[in-house]
């Protein structure tokens, strides 16, 4: 996995409780990660210095360029499990994170099979977890007995590509 050398910048600004000035402070960390975008989270998580209501920037420090949310065109194919489910799926991603977790994007065919599995899982939370796919509205449908309610998930237009996001930014996807 490549290595990045991350720099934050904390801006500076006022405090936000007393509106003291607040000078800029900086460290930089060494992190592995897949991407840019995702070595800039990993350092974010491991960063000593507190922004306290300044902004914080990453910069790749080998190249002093800002890094930035990975773009449409950046998308690559990946392979994603996630626990409670018993396989891996195969997907694409941008690289980007939600809360430290992949963000995956899935073909109909790995999608249904997702939901399967989804289904397949043994009953908590006083009831049977259940799927289903409606062809008329073109979403994979996903219910959960703890809340009672259906999580619908619709095609997205990627790369132009039709994707259905199962479990981006709600699961705890890793990339496998």
């Amino acid at each position: 996995m490549p290595t990045y050398s991350v720099r934050l910048v904390c801006e500076a600004g006022p405090d936000p409780v007393s509106g003291e000035p607040r000078d800029a402070v900086e460290e930089t960390l060494t992190v592995e990660a897949p991407t840019a975008w995702a070595a800039k989270t990993a350092a974010t998580k491991r960063m000593t210095i507190r922004p306290m209501g300044r902004i914080l920037r990453a910069y790749d420090a080998e190249t002093g360029r800002e890094i930035e949310p990975p773009q449409l065109g950046d998308l690559r194919p990946g392979r994603f499990r996630v626990d409670g489910l018993r396989g891996t799926y195969d997907g694409f991603t941008h690289g980007d994170t939600w809360n430290g977790f992949a963000v995956p994007y899935f073909p109909l065919a790995e999608a249904r099979r997702i939901a399967s599995d989804y289904s397949a899982l043994p009953p908590f939370s006083g009831g049977q977890a259940r799927s289903d796919y409606d062809a008329d509205r073109d979403a994979i449908r996903l219910y959960d007995p703890a809340s009672g309610e259906w999580d619908e998930v619709k095609a997205t237009e990627v790369d132009d590509l039709s994707l259905y996001p199962v479990g981006a930014r709600s699961w705890t996807w890793e990339e496998a």
